[in-house]
């Protein structure tokens, strides 16, 4: 079982794929843990600057081309066609899913398209494989409410942490100072702790 961080929002543009990446390299690097780093946004954006220009697993059969190593994380990429989003989960596609993820992973990062809910079957299915479920919501000042009702829509997440960002952003100090100290030192023990606000100060890029 893993720990499972869903990246979410609602605008494209904020940041999330660069987050989703940078903390599964932060992790996988600094912390020595195994990570999956999944594509589940509508447009492939992560996959297509990170060079995964295989197939998605939501669009053929064979593994080896939507499951790449780089830059020492797992990346799964889940689509290259933007309108089988919703439309096409078949069981063959969704075992092999899970095949993926039951292998060992100490972390699983989703990277997702805006606005997705709880009920995708992609995000149930790695609530199965979870052990700790975490949501990170993006969110600049003109969608910070709207942001927060969509954080609440979520309810089987184990904690919840709506991110204010500011632009220009420097990501990697929103890492350390937010998501390490915060999300990726909770223990079991903190299961109880469900919401929290973090603002990153207009932290300016380096």
């Amino acid at each position: 079982m893993s720990i499972s961080i869903f990246v979410l929002s609602l605008k494209g543009g904020i940041g999330k794929s660069r987050l989703s990446y940078e903390l599964s390299r932060y992790i996988s690097k600094r912390k020595f843990k195994k990570v999956l780093l999944i594509d589940n946004d509508s447009l492939s954006t992560l996959s297509n600057l990170l060079g995964h220009y295989g197939d998605g697993l939501l669009d053929g059969f064979d593994l080896r081309s939507s499951l790449k190593e780089i830059d020492d994380i797992f990346i799964l990429k889940l689509r290259n066609k933007v309108y089988f989003l919703d439309n096409f989960y078949d069981n063959e596609r969704l075992k092999q899913l899970k095949f993926v993820l039951s292998r060992n992973w100490d972390y699983i990062i989703v990277d997702n398209y805006v606005g997705i809910t709880e009920t995708n079957p992609i995000i149930k299915i790695v609530y199965e494989f979870s052990q700790l479920k975490i949501g990170i919501f993006l969110s600049d000042d003109l969608s910070l409410n709207s942001t927060t009702e969509y954080s609440n829509s979520w309810n089987y997440l184990d904690s919840k942490y709506v991110l204010l960002t500011n632009k220009p952003f420097d990501v990697h100090n929103i890492i350390n100072r937010t998501i390490i100290n915060a999300i990726l030192n909770q223990g079991e023990e903190n299961y109880d702790e469900k919401f929290n606000i973090e603002k990153t100060n207009k932290i300016n890029a380096s």
